[in-house]
């Protein structure tokens, strides 16, 4: 297997690279943040083991950039460090780090970590994940793949800070829904959306043009099913509320076909609340990119919906409430 040992310390990455040569694996090695990422893409290891504080760039921004990047988000990540703050583990978990050990591990408890994810990485490999081909970078590539995560990474701050200004708005489980998709319609292209809920057995649907009623009744008909399989339901489909935010008109002549989906599961305090799926009729509607963001406001979108489901329940208990004071009196 190859590995490659990213720390400033020379005797560190000496060390390191004993211990693990000695198990038969092949070294390379790396003294700072950008040249650890220099050499992920050039020499494409199957494993990396990084430290923390590095010059030009830190081990959790080194490490958060390659797991933001799908080609070499499979690779393995261990963070060896002399520092074992509470904040520390807290920031490896953040940026994505698939293992966490200090520097006072570099025997046994080192090999151990390896050969765990040598495990995982086979198990990887038999998924079909293809390694991605070697590149070379050189520095402004680096910097330019920071600047776009950053970028990245603040829209998706945008847009995560506009689902959760939902949640301070009094308004009714369909507005909400309704708000949810003029959300996800700024930044991602569909043609059709759904949000099934598993509580309300409901699925809000949202039109974004003129599509055929075959496929709409087919699109309803696969949320429903998939509602079913990720939060194990038995729901019948044509038993669903179907709720309509748009005053599009169904076609009955043929249209595009929806050639594109993607699915997105939000759970709440564990449990499946609902699926949203999109539908378009181009090709990779969907790109890694866009996928990532969807990921991203996930947990913000059960949230709010959590939210406005508990609110209608509150409403709906106070004028039960109202009412039996009322015939009380």
């Amino acid at each position: 297997m190859k590995i490659l040992v990213a720390d400033d310390s020379p005797v560190i990455r000496t060390a390191v690279s004993v211990v693990l040569s000695a198990d038969g694996h092949q070294i390379v090695t790396a003294e700072d943040g950008i040249s650890t990422i220099q050499a992920v893409y050039r020499e494409m290891p199957d494993l990396i083991v990084l430290d923390i504080q590095m010059p030009r760039m830190t081990g959790y921004m080194a490490c958060r950039l390659l797991k933001e990047d799908w080609t070499v988000a499979h690779i393995p990540v261990l963070i060896l460090t002399a520092h074992d703050s509470t904040e520390d583990r807290y920031w490896a978990v953040k940026s994505g780090a698939d293992g966490y050990l200090t520097k006072e591990a570099l025997g046994d408890e080192l090999a151990a970590a390896v050969k765990s994810v040598s495990a995982a990485r086979a198990l990887s490999e038999l998924s079909g994940s293809k390694p991605a081909d070697p590149i070379d970078l050189d520095q402004m590539d680096v910097l330019e793949r920071v600047t776009s995560m950053l970028d990245r990474k603040l829209f998706e701050m945008t847009v995560v800070n506009d689902i959760v200004t939902l949640s301070t708005r009094p308004m009714d489980l369909k507005t909400t829904l309704t708000e949810l998709m003029f959300i996800v319609r700024r930044f991602v292209s569909f043609d059709l959306a759904a949000l099934a809920l598993v509580d309300e057995k409901a699925i809000s649907v949202h039109v974004d043009r003129a599509i055929n009623v075959d496929e709409f009744e087919a699109f309803i008909h696969r949320s429903a099913t998939e509602l079913n399989n990720r939060a194990h339901l038995d729901y019948e489909p044509s038993a669903m509320q179907v709720w309509r935010s748009d005053s599009i008109e169904m076609l009955a002549v043929d249209t595009d076909k929806l050639v594109s989906t993607f699915t997105l599961e939000l759970k709440m305090r564990g449990d499946v609340l609902g699926v949203l799926l999109l539908g378009a009729t181009t090709l990779n509607a969907f790109p890694p990119g866009v996928a990532k963001t969807l990921r991203a406001i996930s947990s913000p979108m059960a949230t709010v919906i959590d939210s406005a489901v508990h609110h209608a329940k509150l409403i709906e208990e106070e004028a039960r409430h109202s009412l039996s004071s009322l015939y009380d009196n």
